[in-house]
């Protein structure tokens, strides 16, 4: 089963990306993300495999020397591809480049069970708010979130290690304050 590293937001932004999640969801647009079990979120790293507890220690001891951090979710995006993902994507900081590399430098010994685009220099840090879209439904979900979307400063405040399809979060980690 396949596991998720994934960045989790502060209060308010967690609850205005679920009022998007809804709002796609009661136009009849998608439901993938409200009715998935997912917590608003950025990947940082997927792997097919993982062991459990050492991710544990290894997120415990990361998660304890790396500091909350902000940042701006700025864009509406889609990915070229037939998989119809709408998203929001924010601004590429330093900050955000560091935080992902440090965690893929603690995970380095398992690079081999991750998936190629959520690695240093392939990764497209996105928080998702819709997938599967057919290409009608792709801009009817763009067209709704543009008209109410307002760039978003979001606070990295904890991440959390997943477990997926189903989505379980296993364990959630408070970043230092």
């Amino acid at each position: 089963m396949p596991y998720a590293i994934e960045m989790f937001f502060d209060k308010n932004s967690d609850a205005y990306i679920r009022q998007i999640w809804r709002t796609l969801k009661e136009n009849d647009i998608s439901s993938s993300m409200h009715d998935s079990g997912n917590t608003p979120h950025i990947s940082l790293a997927v792997f097919n495999k993982l062991d459990v507890s050492d991710a544990d220690q290894k997120l415990h001891d990361f998660s304890a020397r790396m500091p909350k951090f902000q940042i701006p979710l700025v864009n509406i995006g889609t990915f070229p591809t037939g998989e119809g993902v709408l998203f929001l994507s924010p601004v590429v900081t330093e900050e955000l480049l560091h935080f992902h590399k440090a965690l893929h430098d603690l995970f380095n010994d398992a690079k081999d069970d991750q998936w190629p685009f959520y690695l240093p220099g392939l990764w497209i840090p996105h928080c998702t708010l819709a997938l599967n879209l057919t290409r009608e439904k792709l801009h009817e979900a763009f067209d709704a979130v543009l008209s109410t979307h307002k760039p978003l400063g979001v606070e990295v405040d904890r991440i959390g290690l997943v477990e997926f399809h189903p989505v379980k979060v296993i364990k959630e980690y408070k970043l230092k304050e």
